[in-house]
């Protein structure tokens, strides 16, 4: 962890809540936010095993869109037709031919 972005995040975050001036950091832990190449999340059935689901590489906003994925999910399992298009979150969209026959 850059302490210099530690130390901007923990500033501006002591702006929205003044309380946590008087707390003490035990520990902090950093992580990657997983996306693809083309900025959309993968949302349904992974090519090489349609039995396996897909709901990642949304960057971020994972909690926001909680609840349009798991309608998207839920439509595709069920067999339903979505009021989401569910074409630009396919992972087969990024899936290559050698990962597509694994």
């Amino acid at each position: 962890m850059d302490t210099a972005v530690l130390l901007r995040m923990m500033s501006r975050a002591q702006a929205y809540m003044p309380g946590l001036a008087q707390t003490s950091t035990v520990r902090v832990w950093t992580g990657f936010r997983a996306t693809t190449s083309d900025k959309l999340p993968l949302i349904g059935p992974w090519p090489a095993d349609p039995t396996v689901y897909l709901a990642t590489g949304h960057e971020g906003l994972g909690i926001t869109t909680s609840l349009a994925t798991a309608r998207l999910l839920v439509d595709q399992i069920a067999g339903r037709e979505s009021v989401i298009p569910v074409a630009p979150y396919l992972p087969s969209r990024t899936a290559s031919r050698e990962h597509a026959h694994v």
